[in-house]
């Protein structure tokens, strides 16, 4: 009896493509919601200004401001002791440095919805952040479909060096998308490293829009996040990038967020990487234990 015909009773090139099918039928569709706790007795880490529509972290202690830094006695080492109700001190703290697993599995179902926005670019005294349009119909904006969970892009912002490292290695720059689930409250954080290379269009003009001091630059012109993404960043079977659990990698720290980290990197010139340096002023945390925990690779 021939062994092949008793276990695979199709061609090997059949079976692929089913597979391939029934991987693509999963991603593209939102039935098969993944349950995700909400979010209970924790601040809310994000506030919405109502005048000009300001996406910030809330960094208040039971309503009293705290100053934080990068470093001196107000930074990361002490963040835990500025206030008893953030998180700084937990066990899922992030950013963490990354070892590649040797496997891929492709466990997550994500797909981007991502939408033009106006050019709304603020300097908060800790990063360079660009707020994207929340229209007043919550579920027309920008978002990604994770495991069947619609989590929302409020804004993203950048930091120099990275703070995810790879086998203990920075990049010069790491881009973070932050996305929230209004239902749940949860985050997901989308972080894409940039290194050396080509000058890249989208900071050719970082000396004349990007405020040098705490303030915003707006303008009416439009863009599309994707255009800092890798190249087939929305592709199931392209798509590379690492995952695990944890937090937000700034004061209050809370430990509400699904990272994922892409593998794959997007480029910026030799001057660009220059100024982004000298106006974001060494503003990552260092990496903590990731104890218990487990990054993937998809």
């Amino acid at each position: 009896m021939n062994k092949k015909n008793l276990f695979f009773p199709f061609p090997a090139s059949v079976l692929f493509a089913t597979l391939i099918a029934f991987l693509f039928a999963c991603n593209g569709k939102d039935e098969a919601i993944e349950s995700v706790v909400p979010v209970t007795n924790a601040p809310e880490p994000y506030e919405q200004n109502d005048i000009t529509g300001e996406i910030t972290l809330r960094t208040d202690c039971s309503g009293l401001d705290i100053h934080w830094e990068y470093e001196g006695e107000d930074g990361p080492d002490h963040w835990g002791e500025l206030c008893d109700t953030w998180d700084c001190d937990g066990h899922k703290q992030s950013p963490v440095n990354i070892v590649p697993p040797p496997t891929r599995q492709l466990s997550k179902s994500l797909r981007f919805y991502w939408k033009n926005t106006a050019t709304n670019i603020v300097n908060n005294g800790h990063t360079i952040q660009y707020n994207i349009d929340q229209p007043a119909i919550a579920t027309d904006g920008s978002y990604i479909s994770l495991n069947g969970q619609k989590y929302y892009l409020l804004q993203f912002h950048l930091h120099s060096a990275s703070e995810h490292t790879v086998n203990g290695e920075h990049y010069p720059v790491e881009i973070h998308f932050v996305h929230r689930n209004p239902n749940t409250g949860r985050l997901a954080v989308v972080g894409v490293f940039v290194e050396e290379g080509d000058e890249n269009p989208f900071f050719e003009h970082i000396a004349d829009t990007w405020p040098h001091t705490q303030g915003s630059y707006v303008t009416t012109d439009t863009y599309n996040p994707n255009v800092l993404m890798p190249a087939g960043y929305n592709d199931f079977l392209k798509a590379h990038f690492w995952w695990y659990d944890g937090s937000l990698t700034t004061p209050p720290c809370s430990e509400i967020v699904n990272w994922m980290v892409w593998s794959t990197n997007i480029e910026a010139s030799h001057e660009q990487i220059e100024e982004m340096e000298a106006l974001l002023h060494e503003n990552y945390r260092p990496t903590l234990p990731l104890g218990s925990r487990l990054v993937n690779a998809q």
